[in-house]
This record gives structure tokens, C-alpha cells and sequence, in this order.
């Protein structure tokens, strides 16, 4: 009978101290043991934007995102082939040239890790002439060849969204450029740098999360009414393709002669009032896509203004937004630890030592 009582008195004693530490709150190591996001960056179609170049490329965006215990961050100049695209979760591909297209092999891997439920990110960019502060860099003279993207896009079978892009009568294909003469960042002379709020994108959609302002330049996406575009100009915002290297022409319109274009210049691609997107983001199958038409809107590069040196990198929330949108095409990769699981296991403790008191109980 003794022994009985001291049982009791145990088993009392670790009931009291298995709810006493179920009550401690204690913190819980959500990523630490967790492989982290592999990011990979393809600079291995040439890129206009270096990623190792922090005054010109995308070295700050890059180190930002690598910075985050989240990520790791990888640059690559091998082709795309699934066995380089096996353990990668993002891939970012920023202003391909057309001058190195993707391969069959290259859009097979890509395809492949589409499928395989990884994300894609697809960076293009507006096209410039003599005019920009840009265009002593020889390689910035292409910038925004942005056909490259469509034909890879064709290849790997995701339809829905292009680029804007158009062929002139010498066989060069330029893409547009969005303008806005009452929202340029600086005056009405640069109207392709132009400063976004939130009514021109969709503030509920977690990309935009903390979001207040944008600068830009950019291309715009096709078709106008574009289901998937999360963000775009306002009603006064339209687009214009170069004609030449230093001209804008229309060829949205090929009935319409350059005077007409000068009597009407909102009459031009994205037409006046429809608000043209240059963001778009959506789920393909198992996997997640972003599009957005500026990859320089991210870089350490001076804006194209010759009284300024603010850089694109810094200004309003650009670095924020490349961080929401890497956040959003990652979402789903990583499961924070559930308390279910302990909760389930202490509960069962529990019951398992009321069983035992009320059996003894029993016997007694």
C-alpha cells in the first residue's frame, strides 16, 4: 500500500512538470537547419547588366538578396542544361542578347524545372537612342533586346504574355518604351523615366507588400489587356518603339507617317488610356513566373539624366520590390515547424499518465 502511494505521488509529481514546461515559450529555429533557396542568376547569354559590376550591374540587388540567410545566391555562365538547373529553385534571367539564343538543350532544362515546380524570373528592358547618357557604352546600345525573351518563352510552351516588341523594314527588332510626360521623374524633356505610386499597381498582391513608389524605366507587355499584369502606367502613360539610333517611330500603326506621329504622340503603341502593364506575374502549373519589363530599374547605375547622380538601385522601394518578388516565387519552398506535432506528443504524455493513475486507482 505504500508503494501505491508513492507511485501516485511520482506519477503527480510528472504530470505537474509535463504541463509546467508545455506552458514555456520557447523559440523555434524556422530556417537555420533548413537548406537555404537557391537562387541562380544566367549570365551566360549576354546580359547588358554585369552581375559582378556594383556601378553598373546588378552586383548590389544580388549581394541584397545572398545578404538574406534565405537565399543563396549563384552566377553562371554554363548553359541551362537540367543538370545545372537540378537544385535550383529561382531562376533569374536579366536581358538576354539575341546574339546568344537559348538551345534546345537549354529550354528542355528549363522546361524541365518548371515542371518540376521551381520558379522563373524573366527580366527585360526598354530600348534607348544616341540621346541617353547611356549609350557611350557600347554594350547599352542593345540594351532592350528583349526579342530573345520571346523567342525562349516560345520554346519552353508559356503562353499568355510577350514582350512588345516590333521588326523595322531593315529586319532589327526593337522593343518599346514605356513614356509619361506628366509623371516623368524629372521633367517632361525625359519622359521615360517615370515615377510610379500604388494606384498603378496591384497594392493587394504580396509583391507590392510595403510598397509605397517606384522609378523606372521600362519596357511594356503584350497583349494591352493582360490578365496577369500586376502593374502599369497610369492614363496618361503610353509606349513608343525606336526607329533608329536615334529616333522614335511608329510601327505599332505602319499607316501612320512620322508627322502623324509628331501631331499625335499618344497616339502611339500602348495607346493612350490603357494603361499598358509592365509587370505580370502568375502560376504555371506547379510553378510560379514573374515578368517585368526593367532589369535597370534594379541596378547601381546613375539614372539617364546628366545633372543627377542617384542611382537606380536606391531610389523609392525598387531593391524592396526585387526582394518581394524573389519572396513570392518562394514562398511555398520552405514550411515553418509546426507546434501540432509537440503539442500532439506532450497531450498524449498526458493522457497516457491519466490512464495509468486512474488503472491504479483501479486496483487499489
Amino acid at each position: 500500500m505504500n508503494q501505491l502511494r508513492i507511485a501516485k505521488r511520482v506519477l503527480a509529481v510528472v504530470v505537474a512538470v509535463i504541463v509546467l514546461l508545455s506552458s514555456f515559450q520557447i523559440g523555434v529555429r524556422a530556417q537555420a537547419d533548413l537548406d537555404p533557396i537557391v537562387v541562380l542568376y544566367d549570365a551566360g547569354h549576354g546580359p547588358q547588366h554585369d552581375a559582378s559590376n556594383a556601378e553598373t550591374g546588378l552586383k548590389l540587388m544580388l549581394d541584397a538578396v545572398n545578404e538574406s540567410t534565405r537565399y543563396m545566391v549563384r552566377i553562371t555562365t554554363d548553359d541551362l542544361t537540367d543538370k545545372v538547373l537540378n537544385d535550383v529553385d529561382i531562376l533569374i534571367i536579366a536581358g538576354p542578347d539575341d546574339s546568344s539564343p537559348f538551345t534546345a538543350a537549354e529550354c528542355n532544362g528549363i522546361a524541365e524545372m518548371l515542371v518540376n515546380g521551381s520558379s522563373l524570373f524573366i527580366l527585360g528592358d526598354p530600348t534607348i537612342t544616341q540621346s541617353s547618357r547611356y549609350w557611350a557604352d557600347a554594350l547599352m546600345q542593345d540594351m532592350g533586346d528583349n526579342i530573345a525573351i520571346n523567342d525562349l518563352l516560345d520554346s519552353i510552351n508559356v503562353t499568355g504574355v510577350r514582350f512588345s516588341v516590333n521588326e523595322t523594314s531593315t529586319g532589327t527588332f526593337y522593343s518599346d518604351t514605356m513614356f509619361d510626360y506628366d509623371h516623368s521623374v524629372f521633367n517632361a524633356s525625359y519622359p521615360y523615366m517615370i515615377k510610379l505610386d500604388t494606384t498603378t499597381w496591384k497594392a493587394n498582391h504580396p509583391i507590392f507588400r510595403n510598397i509605397n513608389e517606384l522609378y523606372t524605366m521600362t519596357a511594356t507587355l503584350k497583349p494591352i489587356e493582360l490578365s496577369s499584369g500586376i502593374a502599369s502606367g497610369y492614363d496618361t502613360t503610353f509606349a513608343q518603339f525606336r526607329g533608329g539610333p536615334n529616333t522614335w517611330a511608329n510601327y505599332s500603326f505602319p499607316n501612320m507617317t512620322l508627322s502623324e506621329f509628331e501631331q499625335d504622340p499618344l497616339s502611339y503603341s500602348a495607346i493612350n488610356g490603357t494603361f499598358p502593364s509592365w509587370m505580370s506575374a502568375f502560376e504555371y502549373n506547379e510553378s510560379k513566373i514573374v515578368m517585368i519589363g526593367s532589369t535597370l530599374m534594379f541596378t547601381g547605375r546613375v539614372l539617364d539624366h546628366p545633372d543627377t547622380d542617384d542611382r537606380w538601385f536606391y531610389m523609392g522601394d525598387n531593391a524592396r520590390l526585387f526582394m518581394n518578388i524573389v519572396g513570392w516565387l518562394s514562398q511555398d519552398f520552405i514550411e515553418a515547424p509546426s507546434a501540432i506535432v509537440p503539442m500532439l506528443i506532450i497531450s498524449s504524455v498526458i493522457l497516457a499518465v491519466g490512464v495509468a493513475i486512474y488503472i491504479l486507482k483501479k486496483i487499489r
